[in-house]
């Protein structure tokens, strides 16, 4: 793998030259090459480590991990941050075109200015993070969690590099995002099975042959997009990088082809296909897509596609520019769930058709904002923008925690139908007794205590109050929109934010840390004056929140910006207090059910006897308690008359 990645960065000094910036030395194009494949290769080696400690290895308390699994995430995470540590200067001097050595004394101002080198250092923090959770964790859970974090550090580096450049590269960066995330869950399901216990092998087989063809798909899907978009319309072996992406989707192809015919993939196989992923991943960086080569404007640098006309009501309403990211979050989410209600309804399980309309509903909104003309103009304008994230940030959230998702995760990961005819009764499926079970390990991650630390009741409240201040009212603003990625991360964050509020507000799921629901309402009443605050300030200032990266678009009909944003402020204030209504009509409901549920108890006990048998037992304990009082009294009082009579004698 070394020797492909660095034969690949040697391949640099044959590419074309790119205007305005010079061609990094030899060396240090070799190095990056090398290294960035290291780095990738220690990564999907910790996660694979981290699986089986958790979810893929033997069975076992899942508050007790196997210590020597997680001995072998820390070393690997310990070369992963290394790798990723190494890859800082190496980015900075490949894209400024100088040599290592001449921009380690500057990097300060490189990792303020460069996504691709900040992201390459966010990279080794988690490295860092885990390497020091898998050395001192001791809950399967906080494991499990901890290869969550593993997967979505793979993002900033996908999201800064060559899919962010030129026309449609919002397309790209998406299709990149998704695709890099399905390759490292890909390469780590085939590294647990190759370095896990052999005991168990089989198990993991069955259990993760599923999810290898799903992630192999979307893998594949994600890569041809990318390849589509680097082309620029120019043919796939007209240039290097080209044939690099055609030998990385036919073996993708290869791989998910054997990967749906054969329970088994010989290991042989597998190993070739993962280190040629891994060697394309992390090298081809090396290589100058086509895109590279056309000019391009301000705007589409920015947006990746041209202005849009005035907004009527059509372009408005109608379809427009996809946002593929959360159309692909919107469908995966909807067909998860559906896919999990008919699994536990056929073991015999109901589940309540309100709950499965409040989810769709939820998901259909995401769907519709991501998918019609009020995601393209909410990345032009001030007004359209606030449209859409208070969308995100209110309704969404209150109608997915009705849903009860993780009661539903829970109904699943218990359920235990019956195997298919091709497997043996005990393959290592859900419910086996090879493998840890998953519902032993989301209990764990649930109750882990940085989880209830980090994701708990009072940390969502501050983190949903405080997010639209720390984001709107700083630079962060501006300089998130000025990338796709940046604005996808703040339609994400807010969403994030209100699930987190709202599940301990009207969530029905069951959490280790709950609110009664005096405190829900304290929390939902004390949230809304922020919030109405927010709008007000927005509407009353004079400052133009984001007035470089909107004056840099110069949208032709939007004249004024501040009568913009005082727009916005409007939509915001309109489109934020109906949802916060709608929560606190749910949660007097859900209270005044709870309060006649508790009533319908005490009276079911009051009838079947046991109610006045406690009663009963109660008055007799005060009364003894009494009687004990009384004769403590009648004692001290009697030690006090002779103490007297002893001193009058």
């Amino acid at each position: 793998m070394a020797v492909g990645a660095g034969l690949i960065g040697a391949l640099r000094r044959r590419e074309p030259a790119l205007l305005g910036r010079a061609d990094p030395d030899l060396i240090t194009s070799v190095l990056h090459a090398m290294m960035a494949t290291a780095a990738w290769t220690a990564l999907v080696l910790t996660l694979s480590q981290l699986l089986l400690a958790t979810v893929l290895g033997p069975q076992r308390d899942p508050f007790d991990p196997d210590r020597r699994i997680a001995r072998r995430g820390w070393l690997s995470s310990q070369a992963w941050t290394i790798a990723a540590l190494l890859m800082v200067p190496l980015e900075a001097a490949d894209s400024s075109g100088l040599p290592a050595s001449e921009v380690i004394g500057d990097l300060p101002s490189h990792l303020a200015s460069t996504p691709s080198v900040t992201a390459w250092f966010v990279m080794a923090l988690v490295g860092l993070l885990t390497s020091l959770v898998c050395l001192l964790c001791r809950t399967a859970g906080g494991l499990l969690l901890t290869s969550l974090a593993v997967i979505l550090s793979a993002l900033p580096v996908v999201v800064t590099g060559s899919v962010s450049v030129g026309l449609n590269h919002d397309f790209s960066t998406d299709a990149g995002a998704i695709s890099g995330v399905a390759v490292a869950i890909s390469a780590a399901i085939v590294a647990a099975r190759l370095f896990g216990p052999t005991a168990s092998a089989a198990a993991r087989v069955t259990r993760t042959r599923g999810p290898l063809v799903v992630a192999l798909s979307i893998a594949l899907a994600g890569q041809a997009v990318v390849t589509w978009q680097g082309l620029a319309g120019t043919g796939i072996l007209a240039s290097r990088w080209g044939v690099a992406r055609l030998v990385l989707l036919v073996v993708l192809g290869l791989w998910l082809a054997m990967a749906c015919a054969a329970r088994r993939i010989p290991a042989g196989l597998s190993a070739t296909a993962v280190a040629v992923v891994l060697v394309i991943t992390g090298s081809s960086s090396q290589l100058i897509p086509p895109r590279y080569l056309v000019p391009q404007t301000v705007v589409v640098n920015y947006l990746g596609y041209q202005l849009p006309g005035r907004p009527t009501v059509a372009s408005l309403m109608l379809p427009g520019r996809p946002n593929l990211l959360m159309l692909f979050l919107a469908v995966a989410a909807a067909t998860s769930y559906l896919l999990a209600v008919r699994r536990i309804r056929r073991t015999g399980q109901s589940w309540n058709p309100g709950r499965i309309a409040a989810w769709l509903t939820g998901w259909a909104i995401v769907a519709y904002l991501g998918g019609s003309g009020l995601w393209r103009y909410s990345s032009v304008t001030f007004s359209w923008h606030m449209l859409v994230h208070m969308m995100m940030n209110m309704l969404v959230p209150a109608l997915l925690v009705l849903a009860g998702p993780i009661t539903l995760l829970r109904a699943v990961l218990t359920s235990n139908p019956l195997p298919e005819a091709d497997e043996p009764p005990d393959a290592g499926g859900i419910g086996s007794g090879q493998l840890m079970g998953p519902r032993e390990c989301l209990e764990s991650a649930l109750s882990w205590r940085p989880t209830t630390i980090l994701f708990g009741p009072f940390t969502g409240w501050a983190v949903f109050i405080a997010s639209f201040y720390a984001v709107y009212f700083t630079p962060v603003f501006g300089l998130l929109m000025r990338y796709h990625w940046g604005h996808q991360w703040m339609l994400l964050h807010f969403m994030s934010a209100g699930l987190l509020l709202f599940e301990y507000v009207i969530g029905v799921d069951e959490l280790p840390t709950s609110l009664p629901h005096i405190g829900r309402l304290g929390f939902i009443i004390t949230a809304m004056p922020f919030h109405s605050f927010f709008a007000v300030i927005v509407m009353s200032t004079s400052r133009i929140i984001g007035a470089d990266f909107y004056r840099t678009l110069s949208v032709p009909w939007v004249g004024d910006l501040a009568a913009n944003q005082n727009l916005g402020g409007q939509l915001t204030w309109a489109t934020g207090e109906p949802p916060m209504a709608v929560v606190l009509i749910a949660l007097c409901a859900q209270w005044f059910l709870s309060d006649r549920k508790d009533q319908q108890r005490i009276d079911a006990a009051e009838d079947e006897g046991g109610l006045e048998a406690s009663l009963t037992a109660y008055n007799e304990m005060l009364a003894q308690m009494a009687g004990q009082d009384s004769a403590r009294a009648n004692q001290e009082r009697i030690d006090r008359i002779r103490e007297r009579n002893r001193h009058r004698r």
